[in-house]
């Protein structure tokens, strides 16, 4: 009878080819586990950057949309606030009388409701300019220059933070007062509920703002919040943590993981515009990494 030849491994064989191929697998680990780890810390501070760029972006966006003088910063709190207010449609207000109508321009004498624009808004909402639109959370804003005292307080008359002084003129109306916009062909109207009177002509460029909310970017507890909507009530350094407290008030979160940041405002002279530099810092609390970005924003402030 014949028996048939059993073959296989032995255990020697098997723990030959084991040994082999983990010094295999070993060497193999070390071209393929710095690629993956390269991978790895690339992807965390591209998170990292991104964050940090997309709130620099935004705060970036709202500066260059302030009213002219409005910027400023929080000098009490390590510079870790920065307050603007936030234009929603600029414009050419009419100077001299229109045909046909010579009452609607604008007049700094008295308290004038009524005037033109050249042209026509493009940043007002539906179903503007088909009909009128109303609005009691606008704001018109002529010549805010921005003037201070000693003390560091708004001056009556010259910066939008005041309101308005004791004779009613200044350079923005007051909360809450109704705005009508209306299509009046090839100039839209502008009217103001009760009246206003402006203190200053807008010299040569007739410039006209509407003011749609005050803006507030505030670095607190590792967050970078944004605040819109409140009653901008404190005239002198930007609005603290109680300015915030109302119905219309919103918070947004633009940047978690903040390890620091700073805020500085150079304001505009006569040869030079002013410069906003933003500076913010994002933390990776599993590696402890850390990613700053510092953006500047030249700030037009011709009013």
């Amino acid at each position: 009878m014949m028996r048939l030849k059993q073959q296989g491994f032995t255990l020697v064989e098997m723990i030959i080819v084991i040994v082999i191929s983990g010094i295999l697998l070993s060497i193999v680990s070390v071209f393929i586990a710095q690629p993956i780890q390269g991978f790895i810390d690339l992807s965390r501070r591209a998170t990292l950057v991104y964050s940090a760029e997309s709130a620099l972006r935004r705060m970036q966006r709202d500066v260059r949309r302030a009213l002219p003088n409005s910027v400023r910063v929080r000098v009490d709190a390590g510079d870790t606030a920065l307050e603007l207010l936030h234009t929603l449609e600029g414009a050419r207000y009419r100077a001299m009388p229109p045909p046909g109508n010579p009452l609607n321009r604008l007049q700094f004498n008295i308290l004038d409701s009524d005037f033109d624009i050249l042209g026509n808004f493009s940043n007002l909402p539906a179903p503007f300019p088909t009909m009128p639109f109303d609005s009691t959370t606008h704001r018109i804003a002529i010549y805010n220059i921005g003037q201070v005292d000693a003390m560091g307080v708004p001056v009556a008359g010259s910066n939008a933070y005041a309101g308005p002084d004791g004779l009613g003129r200044n350079v923005i109306t007051p909360m809450g007062r109704k705005i009508t916009y209306s299509d009046s062909g090839n100039e839209d109207h502008v009217n103001i509920d009760g009246g206003f009177q402006f203190r200053h002509d807008s010299s040569l460029n007739h410039r006209v703002y509407i003011v749609d909310t005050p803006v507030s970017y505030v670095c607190e507890n590792g967050q970078l919040l944004r605040y819109t909507g409140y009653n901008f009530t404190n005239v002198t350094q930007p609005v603290q943590a109680a300015d915030f407290v109302g119905p219309n008030t919103m918070r947004n979160l633009m940047a978690d993981n903040v390890d620091s940041c700073t805020f500085t405002y150079a304001p505009g002279t006569s040869q030079r515009a002013g410069l906003a530099t933003l500076d913010l810092t994002i933390l990776d609390a599993a590696t402890g990494e850390q990613i700053r970005l510092l953006h500047q924003v030249h700030v037009d402030n011709a009013p």
